[in-house]
């Protein structure tokens, strides 16, 4: 019954993404940012409904559920392509950085290590038992460290503001996206880390947010030249995260 309620859970945030993407396409005015018809406030609702919801369905999760202990070849296959374009995403970012710009560059050097910590992360999930993916969990705190800094950079150095949905969307993506991660760090390493509730809430979140409700505005801010190919990117690496955290989600609730 509590996988049913998360796959329909899953389904009301695609829901909510297609709305989402209806909703850029047709009244946000793309160079702004800004809503064209209605008011912002109701954006956040919809939001901020799902979000009451995700939180109260993850009081129902198991305290330590062990299917995240066994095989998943699912969140294998998607840990391992988060990190290929991570990897590819490091790369690129140091590539096209000018060197003035250090923060972003510190970025980019930092989503190497994301690259590599998930591509063992994803080799874990192929194996019948759970391991650590490295001796010690300096790669993973190193390979997290990339999303700490991208909300930095979302919340405080650029130009946001609670009335252009789209960047704060951004923004929430990227802190659910943390959250997630920092969960998976936490049951990867530590004993009794694998904490069901906060790995089901902190997986959907990023669902919800990194996938469902900021990728559309990066895609139509592609399309009309308002985003360049490295935010292309790197939404779509934070989408396929919060695909990955659905997949754990689900599985919590196979427990």
């Amino acid at each position: 019954m509590k996988r049913i309620v998360t796959i329909l859970l899953i389904l009301l945030c695609v829901a909510a993404g297609a709305a989402r993407w209806l909703d850029v396409v047709n009244y946000t005015d793309l160079t702004t940012g800004f809503v064209t018809h209605g008011s912002y406030v109701w954006r956040y609702v919809v939001a901020g409904s799902i979000t009451a919801v995700l939180i109260l369905v993850s009081l129902t999760a198991p305290k330590q559920p062990h299917a995240l202990d066994g095989q998943n070849k699912a969140q294998g296959v998607l840990v391992t392509i988060c990190g290929i374009l991570f990897a590819a995403l490091g790369g690129l970012g140091i590539y096209q950085c000018q060197l003035q710009d250090r923060f972003g560059l510190l970025v980019h050097i930092l989503y190497l290590f994301t690259g590599l910590w998930m591509l063992l992360l994803g080799k874990t999930r192929f194996t019948e038992v759970f391991e650590a993916p490295s001796r010690s969990a300096i790669l993973g705190v190193v390979g997290t460290l990339s999303f700490y800094l991208l909300v930095i950079e979302r919340f405080g150095l650029s130009p946001t503001g609670i009335v252009r949905v789209g960047t704060t969307l951004q923004g929430l993506a990227a802190l659910s996206v943390l959250l997630f991660c920092t969960a998976q760090l936490k049951s990867a390493y530590v004993p009794g880390g694998k904490r069901g509730a906060w790995v089901w809430f902190t997986g959907m979140a990023a669902f919800l947010f990194a996938t469902c409700l900021a990728l559309p505005g990066v895609i139509c801010t592609y399309w009309v030249g308002q985003s360049d190919f490295l935010q292309l990117l790197e939404a779509i690496a934070l989408a396929v995260v919060g695909a990955t955290g659905a997949t754990y989600a689900v599985t919590v609730m196979e427990s």
